[in-house]
């Protein structure tokens, strides 16, 4: 619901989310129970990807399409490999 109610708005007022606000998401998202997918989600022109829970990635990656990047782009680590281990959402780097 939360989630709802902050693309509201965002969609009204124009204005976009902070990345820290998708930082803070994104660390909920990670979390997990034995047999839950996790996948990378969250990527834009100026945040990377992260290992989140799957039912949690739709809304992290529309929150991701809305974050306030102001022209700055990131080089991101690559990521593979992820699994849920001990109540969190991980990957591998390479």
């Amino acid at each position: 619901m939360r989630y709802l109610i902050l693309a509201s708005v965002v969609f009204l007022s124009g204005c976009c989310v902070a990345r820290e606000e998708l930082s803070q998401e994104k660390e909920d998202a990670q979390a997990c129970e034995p047999g839950d997918t996790c996948v990378l989600a969250g990527s834009s022109q100026c945040t990377c990807a992260s290992p989140v829970n799957a039912s949690k990635a739709k809304e992290i990656d529309s929150m991701a399409d809305n974050v306030c990047c102001y022209g700055s782009a990131v080089d991101c680590v690559a990521y593979t490999n992820p699994r849920c281990e001990n109540g969190r959402c991980v990957a591998d780097t390479f």
